[in-house]
């Protein structure tokens, strides 16, 4: 019995070793492809592949299945699930999706794989399962193809993320610098940021294995404050301004005061209306104008970009900045995460440095808060505040002349989600706001609000009055009905007394004095109670 089973072996083996040299098999370069072949076809068992020891049993068996289940084989055996053609659809589709505006998870990746895989003409074919390793090895053999984590972006930016928001006012943009071809040094952007310290909620620290990784101080409330900014495109920064949460300047912010920072306490730390007016006007207008005659451009027109916020409703205020040949444009609201140099690039570097380089304070006393924020923040915007980081955030924004290409690429054509609108206000979003027209039609706009307003409370104060005066008349009525009603039960009293005279006269019996006793009593009692009610009606006061 072993005899015939090693006799079995052997001739097995010689077959094969016959079959790999044949010129049937030897034109399949890959050998063990080509030993699979050659059990597939029934030359040889399987059994006599994994006995000639070339090949272990499980990369054997692999390549017969794929080889059965029509599919190429690969290096180690395992069936390349997606071959050809379908490798192409599935990477059509993945940056399909990309363009749409929703990139596909790995796990998504996997799924649509699997699909293409198993949809076939053939009904026999067996249905393959394609697991998260087969996708990861996908993306990797695609050096097109990248895993990266999204940024969580709100709806109200993801309904603006896409050309055909961004289109129109790239546009404009490109129209204003093609008729006045401002120079970079001429080119501004203005924004403020808050100055609270950021959580780094990636932070990593290095430990024993057997130990925890202890805790980490957060940083600790305060209230907001906030930084206000201007920067040139050739890497200037116009004198910064913060906004200081308090009445009086603290003796802990004093230190940071020079000729490029200064400190405005203005009770919120906030940007309002009359903050701004007083930036734009003061430190922005007069910084801009200062500039060109220094460069000997005083001819030249100056762009500013600034975005859409509600303290920038003023056409009082652009009026002033058209009269020194300053064209204002404002973001499309919720756009300034793409177009916004300062939020493109300064903005994001100031945040970094307060993450990683404050250091909360061991007292939680303001002094001490204010002390630990001093310590860092005169670095961190000198840091981002440079003129490589300053260029580097225009370049990336497309602001330039005929360079919003490769950003309106990066972008899907169209949203799924419908941009927010201001029905109640003047439309200056994404817009020339120093254009004549446009600021005649706002200043109109203005002045028929102030009309409907002073309408509104013209309205107010006379149905207050005529409230008012109701309620006086009604007061009137009111004593007078309790003048009457006293005066009723006086002389009701009057004529019971006049009775009861009467009848002691003739002697009445005393049941009926009684009874007569009796509504004296009630009278008097009415007559009490409405004495209160008058006295408490005479003191009430109407609030």
């Amino acid at each position: 019995m072993k005899i015939a089973v090693e006799q079995k072996r052997i001739a097995g083996q010689r077959k094969l070793r016959a079959a790999m040299k044949s010129f049937d098999y030897r034109r399949i370069d890959n050998r063990l492809e080509r030993m699979a072949r050659i059990v597939v076809d029934g030359v040889v068992r399987i059994t006599d592949a994994i006995n000639s020891m070339e090949f272990s049993r499980k990369r054997i068996k692999n390549a017969v299945l794929a080889l059965r289940s029509k599919r190429l084989v690969s290096k180690v055996g395992r069936p390349q699930f997606v071959i050809g053609d379908k490798e192409q659809i599935v990477l059509d589709e993945i940056i399909i999706e990309s363009r749409s505006g929703s990139c596909l998870p790995i796990r998504k990746v996997r799924e649509l794989m699997e699909n293409v895989i198993n949809d076939t003409d053939d009904e026999d074919a067996p249905y393959v399962n394609v697991s998260m390793a087969t996708a990861y090895q996908f993306v990797k053999r695609h050096p097109e193809l990248k895993r990266s984590s999204p940024k969580n972006v709100d709806v109200n930016r993801l309904a603006v993320s896409c050309q055909s928001v961004l289109q129109p006012w790239y546009s404009l943009l490109d129209g204003l610098h093609e008729k006045n071809e401002y120079c970079k040094e001429l080119i501004f952007n203005m924004d403020e940021s808050s100055l609270r310290v950021p959580t780094n909620s990636k932070l990593s620290v290095v430990h024993p294995k057997n130990e925890n990784p202890g805790f980490r101080k957060e940083p600790p409330k305060m209230a907001n404050s906030t930084l206000v900014a201007a920067v040139a495109a050739d890497g200037f920064a116009l004198p910064s301004v913060i906004l200081w949460p308090s009445k009086s300047l603290p003796d802990e912010m004093k230190p940071l005061l020079s000729q490029t920072l200064d400190i405005w306490p203005n009770g919120s730390g906030w940007m309002g209306c009359n903050q701004f007016k007083k930036y734009a006007l003061s430190t922005l207008l007069q910084g801009i104008i200062d500039r060109r005659k220094r460069m000997s451009l005083e001819n030249s027109r100056c762009l500013l970009l600034i975005d859409s916020h509600i303290s920038r409703a003023d056409p009082t205020i652009w009026r002033e900045f058209q009269k020194e040949n300053i064209d204002v444009i404002t973001f499309i609201p919720h756009s300034t995460h793409i177009a916004q140099p300062l939020d493109r690039g300064v903005f994001a570097v100031l945040k970094t440095e307060l993450q990683t380089k404050y250091e909360p304070p061991s007292s939680s006393t303001s002094s001490s808060k204010r002390t630990a924020l001093v310590d860092v923040l005169p670095q961190a915007i000198h840091t981002a505040l440079s003129p490589a980081v300053i260029k580097k955030a225009f370049a990336t924004s497309g602001v330039f002349h005929n360079e919003s290409g490769p950003i309106l690429m990066k972008l899907p054509e169209t949203s799924e989600y419908q941009p927010s609108t201001h029905s109640n206000r003047f439309d200056f979003y994404g817009k020339l706001i120093t254009d004549e027209k446009l600021l005649n039609d706002w200043s109109e706009h203005l002045g028929i609000k102030e009309e409907e307003k002073e309408e509104k409370e013209e309205k107010e104060e006379k149905e207050e009055k005529e409230e008012k005066e109701e309620k006086v008349d009604d007061e009137k009525n009111s004593s007078e009905e309790m003048k009457k009603e006293e005066q009723k039960d006086d002389n009701e009293l009057k004529s019971l007394v006049e009775m009861k005279k009467i009848k002691r006269k003739f002697e009445v019996k005393d049941d009926d004095h009684e009874n007569e006793k009796e509504e004296i009593n009630v009278i008097e009692r009415k007559k009490g109670k409405r004495k209160v009610i008058r006295k408490l009606d005479s003191s009430f006061v109407f609030f």
